[in-house]
């Protein structure tokens, strides 16, 4: 643990005595401070109790971590705490160890992490039973209509400070300032107001202020002035929440195991009997029965008196998972993200009190207060969801090993495709690894005029095993079809013949939009956005080009912006589109659309879901919102378009990472007792990640992958950090990552082998991103120990100001 104070009493000095604790504070550095507690306040200023303080003239909450009896601080810079409202502590003494193992890995102060892992109710408790949104206040046209009128201000300030210039004289006052690119800076308040009127007035959105300000990369002072201007109204709207939806339908529950089951549960619940840590992977292929086992070993733990946290990629995206561990479980509490904070408070209070002995829940479920903790389960371990993208950055795969060692439990990590870090720890022993290589199947047989299901329950192997895989080779398809093809000819025609056969057709793109790419005819260049280094894409429902990253919006310009050509063509296709053409060759059937621009509410995908599962849907298109959790017999054709389009992210895991998405969505077809076929379209036929995945074969991607890791150094044959660095003015920024890599090698200089490379200053793959130039570097470290150590040497140089911005990721997956 990092000491707090190096300036230890003079000879001069006297140590005051007292009742003292030390506090930790959410504030990006990373010590504890000193309080005296009044007599008073001593019954509820233990560890772990959450207490209020006065810090640099602001009242901040924190949480005691340590009680001592004397402090190094002089008599008149002692201050005491000023409340402490709870009976009981909010963290107990495993939670305070992993907070700080957290603080100490992630690069973040323990306050931050203790503020992390308990929610804003339980930290402040005052429950808010609405949800505030921001709307405008005015009509849509007259807001446009303001923001159109700021905008040409900043442009005529933009002639005003070239006029100035020309003329030997100093802008204006009250111009808008210019930067070395003699352009008016983008931040200006103008900008910032126009910025916020036009997104408002153009997404049919609800949005939260602080979303909305986080999305478009700005504090909330603008949302504030506007407001008081009379441009946006705050509105308070009560929350409708009937608990986590499910999918309607019985669920089959068989008597006995497989063979490979039962041995995989047979090996968990040893440890589970004896409380001991161990960490097993679950490696199975898809709809080989993973979660029938999850639930059998939690219900050895629940039999031991013990309690279960199961951790699953996004709540609102495993309804059936849902539905399966409610039939199950009577104890069991659903954490996510539609809760009031009453709600959420109510069953915290649950969990802590020991009535709900079962969690379910996204990464910050792992930090539910459970009574004696006996398993968690990572459902697809391999997601990247389950990495946080905030302070503290931490991975909830790898801080869940970690709270299970510390409170003696057993952790499961369940896969058809582990992360290639999981998969080695596996092979070298340190996780103990249990195979599904087969999928059980139940036969149903509907009886009586009353058409009462039965079912034999007893667990077979499927004879109709996994669904048959086509690769269609799209570079010879546009050939045949003298044309930019989308769709081939066998994707057609297997979604004709299922449909007419009374069949179900899930269609995977993983692109949003209409048009995902908008080109001009003369030079190439694509429409960027003026904030980030990245593409727009059409959206027809807003007839604009949108960034997804900042929410800009541009309408389509007739001639190019960088040769004044044309004009522009729109390429390229995403689920808006990908569903229009859908409607197109299959009329008379319903098709439903499954992405983040359909899908606005719980609700909406609760009942998309359930009326394909009626059958009122028979074709369902989507993003990776559809790629796993979902299970409907009736579904024989999975066709996956642009299967390769994730491939030339300049990411080392993108390969990975489309060998994942490709066996996961694929694994949806032939799931009943039909035959399943999967139809992967892609510009790459022959590549290892299409080739492996169409056959299912992780080991056969895992060889050849691995080998390309070892060489580069890269992950699990490393430890990544990278560090970030934005900044409104490009050269600043380059100077800090200058350092910053310095530093760095140096370390590696003072301790040989503890660092394998140290990257120069690199420009960000997106390398401007809401008006800041991002510059990076990489270091790949041995191990964990080195790390820790690297991360001491370069923090110090990182300083929290507005023009510059540095992140530490540890272990990061975006690398973007």
């Amino acid at each position: 643990m990092r000491r707090v104070f190096n300036n230890e009493p003079g000879p001069s000095e006297t140590r005051v005595v007292g009742r003292f604790v030390e506090v930790a504070l959410p504030t990006p550095v990373d010590r504890v401070f000193d309080y005296l507690v009044p007599d008073e306040l001593a019954a509820r200023a233990g560890i772990g109790h959450r207490v209020s303080v006065n810090f640099a003239n602001r009242e901040l909450q924190g949480f005691v971590v340590a009680q001592k009896d004397a402090s190094p601080l002089l008599r008149h810079q002692i201050k005491e705490i000023s409340k402490a409202p709870d009976d009981a502590p909010l963290v107990n003494e495993s939670m305070l160890r992993l907070t700080r193992w957290m603080a100490d890995y992630y690069a973040c102060s323990w306050g931050e992490a203790l503020q992390a892992v308990l929610p804003a109710v339980v930290r402040t408790g005052r429950p808010r039973k609405t949800l505030t949104v921001v709307k405008l206040a005015r009509p849509k046209e007259e807001a446009l209509a303001e923001a159109a009128r700021l905008e040409a201000a900043i442009q005529n300030s933009r002639f005003k400070i070239q006029n100035s210039d020309s003329q030997g004289t100093l802008p204006l006052a009250g111009t808008v300032p210019a930067t070395d690119d003699r352009k008016p800076t983008t931040d200006s308040r103008s900008a910032r107001y126009a910025k916020i009127l036009r997104t408002l007035a153009t997404f049919n959105e609800e949005f939260t202020p602080l979303r909305l300000a986080e999305k478009l990369g700005y504090s909330l002072a603008p949302f504030n002035t506007l407001r008081k201007q009379g441009w946006l109204t705050f509105e308070k709207r009560p929350v409708d929440f009937g608990g986590v939806g499910s999918l309607g339908g019985e669920e089959r529950v068989p008597q006995t195991l497989t063979g490979e089951q039962q041995m995989a549960l047979d090996r968990i619940t040893n440890s589970v009997d004896r409380d001991e840590f161990k960490t097993f992977l679950l490696f199975g292929i898809t709809g080989s029965g993973k979660t029938e086992v999850y639930i059998r070993a939690m219900a050895r733990a629940l039999e031991h008196g013990k309690s279960a946290i199961v951790l699953v990629p996004e709540i609102a995206l495993t309804p059936q998972t849902v539905r399966r561990f409610s039939h199950r479980f009577a104890s069991v509490t659903f954490l996510h993200s539609s809760m009031t904070d009453a709600e959420r408070r109510e069953a915290w209070t649950r969990i802590k009190d020991g009535i709900s002995r079962v969690v379910v829940g996204p990464r910050s479920a792992l930090f539910a207060p459970v009574k004696d903790l006996g398993l968690i389960v990572v459902d697809e371990e391999h997601e990247h969801t389950y990495k946080q993208d905030s302070t503290p950055r931490y991975n909830a795969r790898d801080t869940a090993i970690m709270r299970a060692r510390l409170e003696h439990a057993a952790v499961i990590l369940g896969s058809a495709t582990p992360c290639l870090e999981t998969w080695k720890n596996a092979q070298e022993g340190k996780y103990e690894l249990l195979e599904l290589r087969s999928r059980p199947t139940t036969k149903l047989e509907v009886r009586g005029q009353r058409s009462e299901v039965t079912a034999d329950l007893e667990p077979r192997i499927s004879n109709l095993g996994l669904p048959s895989v086509e690769i269609i080779d799209m570079q010879r398809e546009c050939h045949e079809q003298h044309a930019l093809a989308w769709f081939s000819k066998r994707l057609r025609g297997a979604c004709a013949q299922a449909l007419e056969s009374g069949e179900q057709v899930i269609i995977f793109l993983n692109r949003r939009g209409y048009h995902t790419v908008l080109s001009c005819q003369a030079c190439g260049e694509g429409l960027t956005c003026p904030n980030c280094t990245t593409h727009m894409s059409f959206h027809r429902q807003l007839n604009k080009a949108v960034c997804h990253y900042c929410l800009e919006t541009r309408e389509l310009p007739r001639r190019c912006p960088t040769c004044d050509g044309g004009p522009v063509k729109q390429l390229g296709i995403g689920t808006e589109k990908l569903e229009e053409e859908m409607k197109l060759m299959f009329g008379g059937f319903n098709i439903a659309r499954m992405d983040s621009d359909a899908m606005k509410t719980r609700e909406d995908y609760e009942s998309t879901l359930e009326a394909f599962r009626q059958g009122e849907t028979q074709v369902l298109v989507g993003t990776q919102m559809i790629a796993k959790g979902l299970d409907f017999p009736n579904v024989t054709v999975v066709g996956v378009v642009a299967a390769d389009i994730g491939m030339n992210l300049g990411d080392f895991r993108s390969f990975e990472r489309t060998f994942q998405i490709v066996t996961q969505v694929a694994g949806r077809a032939g799931r009943g007792e039909k035959p399943g076929t999967v139809i992967v379209q892609t510009f790459k036929p022959t590549h290892p990640a299409i080739v492996c995945a169409a056959r299912q074969d992780y080991r056969g991607f895992v060889a050849g992958e691995m080998e390309h890791r070892r060489i580069s150094h890269y992950p699990p044959f490393s430890r990544l950090v990278l560090v970030t660095v934005e900044a409104r003015e490009k050269p600043k920024g380059e100077e800090l990552a200058r350092q910053i890599a310095a530093t760095a090698r140096d370390f590696g200089k003072m301790n040989q082998g503890s660092v394998f490379d140290v990257s120069d200053p690199f420009e960000a793959p997106m390398a401007r991103l809401r008006g800041r130039h991002r510059t990076q570097v990489m270091i790949k470290a041995k191990g964990f120990r080195e790390v820790r150590a690297v991360v001491d040497r370069i923090q110090p140089l990182v300083k929290v100001q507005e023009k510059l911005r540095v992140s530490i990721d540890v272990d990061p997956l975006d690398m973007m």
